[in-house]
């Protein structure tokens, strides 16, 4: 082999590598900027599920704010009327507002399960049925306002447990707060 058959081999072989080299760089900038953009797309993803678990969690919150101003007004209008006996056909536009707020919570509540999770529903749930005895009660034609109020004092406890449980979940799943190793579940 002669000498100029050898650099005509040798500069073949760097073109070669040369052009192999900018394949290659390309290829893998292409990989790169796609791995990129799959992570950016997961991270917006994310980012709308956190936004839509707070709205739903906030609209919770704000149903149940909403039905113990109603529950107010009730027991205000009972204490009134201390000397009767259950609801008088004045407390209709009071019982219309209450139902209102209970079906805005449970229309949270169902904003709850598709965002998720599904045990966040459940704490929204266990809000929705405490409030819904303690309506029972607020209304209960049986009952004097003294008997009324020992039992919706005792609903309230209850209540106040099930709103703890799920701030405390919402913080955990939110990542605002609360033990972040501790089930959505339980809690204070």
């Amino acid at each position: 082999m002669d000498e100029s058959m050898a650099a005509v081999l040798a500069a073949f072989i760097g073109v070669v590598g040369a052009l192999g080299g900018t394949l290659t760089g390309a290829w893998m900038q292409r990989r790169a900027t796609l791995e990129q953009i799959a992570a950016q797309e997961r991270a917006e993803r994310r980012g709308q599920l956190r936004a839509d678990r707070s709205a739903s969690y906030a609209e919770v919150m704000d149903a149940s704010e909403r039905f113990i101003a109603s529950l107010d007004d009730i027991v205000a209008a009972r204490k009134e009327s201390a000397g009767s006996r259950g609801p008088t056909s004045e407390w209709g536009p009071l019982r219309e507002e209450s139902q209102a707020s209970l079906r805005m919570l449970r229309r949270a509540i169902w904003n709850v399960r598709v965002a998720g999770p599904e045990d966040m529903a459940d704490l929204a749930q266990g809000i929705y049925d405490v409030n819904m005895h303690r309506f029972r009660i607020a209304f209960g034609e049986a009952l004097t306002f003294n008997e009324m109020d020992e039992q919706l004092n005792r609903r309230n406890a209850e209540f106040r447990q099930s709103r703890a449980r799920f701030v405390v979940g919402a913080q955990r799943i939110l990542g605002s707060g609360g033990p972040a190793n501790q089930p959505v579940g339980t809690g204070t």
